[in-house]
C-alpha cells in the first residue's frame, strides 16, 4: 500500500514540475511580475525568455504564496505557488510539485501573510499581493438577484431581510419587516449551474418570492378623485398609488403595506464573472428578469442589466439599468407623472469589517447594510 502511494506521489511530482517551453508568470518578492518562456531550470534558478530579453530568476526571489486550491471534483490541495501559465498553476505541496489545470479549479484561497496562527482569509484574497475575489460575492444587486447564492451555512441579517445558505447551490431569504403585519414571506433561490474557471465563470439561478399578504413595491398612476388642500385643485389630477391599494369613500387610496391578498414573484438571473486583467478582483455582468403576480392585476414585468466591479478588496462599485413600468423614481413622485419605464441605479458596497457590509445607492431606500456570519 505504502509503495503504491509513493509511486503515485512520485508520478505527480514528475508530471507537475515546471514544463520547459511553456509561458509562465512569476511573482517576485520585490513586487515585480515577470512573464516569459522557461528555457531551462536548475536547482536554484529559472532561465526565462521574456519580451525584454533572457533573464535568470533565482528561485529564492520568487514570492511564496501559500494557497488552498479547491478542485471541482471536491478535492483540496494546499501548497506554495511555484509558477503559473494559461493552462494551469504549479504548486509545491507537501509531497512535491504538482501541476493543476485551470479548468479543474473551482476557486483559490490565498493564505494571509499578516494574520496570526496562519488563518486563511476569505476566498481569493490575501492581506498582501494578489486577490482574485473581493470580500463580497453579491447575491443581490440591491433589489435584483444575481446568478449566485449564499455560501453553505452562511447567515446574513440586514435592516430589511435575513438569509441563510442551505447549501452551495441553494439559499432562502425573507423580508422580516413583513412579519409584524402577518406577511410570513419566503424567497428560495436555486443555482442551476456554476461553471468556468478562475479567469471566467458563469452562474445561473432561479427562484420565487411568496407572500402571505402585503403589497408589492410597485406603483401605478391613478386619477385623483379628491381636491388636495395644498394645491386648491390646481395641481395634477393624477397621483402615484401602490399596487393593491384600496380606495375609501372619500376617494383616498389606502397605501397600507399590510394588504390582505397572497401574491408572489418569480425571477431568474445570469452572471458572467471575469478576472480583471490586473489579476486584482473581478468584473461581473448580470442580466435578469422577474414577474410579479398580484390578484386583479396583469403580470408585472421587470428586466435589468447590471455591472459590478471590485475597486478594492473591500469596495465594490455597482451600476444597473432596468425596465420596470411599475417603478417610480423620486422625480416621478414629485412631478406626479410618468416619465419613463426605464431607469438606472448606481452605488457601492463596502466591507467595513469581516461581518459588516455598508452600501449607498441612488434609488430609494438609498442606504443598505447587513451582517454576515
Amino acid at each position: 500500500m505504502n509503495k503504491t502511494i509513493t509511486t503515485v506521489l512520485l508520478f505527480l511530482v514528475l508530471v507537475g514540475s515546471v514544463s520547459l517551453g511553456q509561458e509562465k508568470t512569476f511573482h517576485l518578492k520585490s513586487g515585480d511580475t515577470v512573464t516569459g518562456t522557461v528555457t531551462s531550470e536548475t536547482d536554484s534558478t529559472y532561465i526565462v525568455t521574456t519580451s525584454f530579453g533572457e533573464i535568470t530568476i533565482s528561485k529564492n526571489d520568487v514570492k511564496p504564496e501559500e494557497v488552498f486550491i479547491f478542485l471541482k471534483s471536491g478535492d483540496k490541495l494546499r501548497g506554495v505557488i511555484v509558477s503559473e501559465s494559461e493552462e494551469g498553476i504549479t504548486v509545491k505541496a507537501q509531497f512535491g510539485e504538482v501541476f493543476v489545470a485551470r479548468d479543474k479549479i473551482d476557486r483559490i484561497d490565498f493564505k494571509s501573510m499578516g494574520r496570526a496562527r496562519g488563518q486563511l482569509t476569505r476566498p481569493g484574497q490575501s492581506e498582501h499581493g494578489r486577490w482574485y475575489y473581493g470580500n463580497e460575492r453579491l447575491i443581490d444587486l440591491y433589489f435584483d438577484p444575481t446568478g449566485y447564492t449564499l455560501e453553505d451555512n452562511v447567515l446574513y441579517l440586514s435592516g430589511l431581510s435575513w438569509g441563510y445558505g442551505l447549501s452551495e447551490k441553494m439559499h432562502i431569504t425573507s423580508k422580516w419587516g413583513g412579519y409584524f403585519f402577518g406577511d410570513l414571506n419566503f424567497r428560495p433561490k436555486f443555482m442551476l449551474f456554476k461553471k468556468g474557471d478562475l479567469k471566467s465563470e458563469q452562474a445561473l439561478s432561479i427562484g420565487f418570492h411568496f407572500h402571505m399578504r402585503g403589497l408589492p413595491n410597485k406603483y401605478e398612476l391613478k386619477d385623483r378623485k379628491y381636491v388636495s388642500s395644498s394645491n386648491d385643485g390646481q395641481g395634477p389630477d393624477k397621483e402615484w398609488v401602490r399596487v393593491g391599494s384600496k380606495q375609501n369613500e372619500e376617494g383616498y387610496y389606502d397605501g397600507d403595506p399590510s394588504g390582505d391578498e397572497m401574491w408572489w414573484e418569480a425571477f431568474g438571473a445570469y452572471t458572467l464573472s471575469n478576472l480583471k486583467k490586473s489579476g486584482q478582483g473581478r468584473i461581473n455582468h448580470t442580466v435578469g428578469a422577474s414577474l410579479t403576480a398580484y390578484p386583479g392585476y396583469d403580470l408585472m414585468p421587470r428586466a435589468y442589466y447590471a455591472v459590478s466591479a471590485d475597486a478594492r478588496r473591500s469596495l465594490k462599485l455597482i451600476f444597473e439599468v432596468f425596465y420596470d413600468p411599475y417603478w417610480t423614481s423620486m422625480l416621478e413622485f414629485a412631478e406626479e407623472k410618468e416619465i419613463s419605464a426605464i431607469d438606472f441605479d448606481f452605488g457601492f458596497i463596502y466591507a467595513y469589517s469581516e461581518q459588516l457590509r455598508v452600501g449607498i445607492h441612488f434609488q430609494r431606500p438609498f442606504i443598505a447594510f447587513y451582517y454576515k456570519f
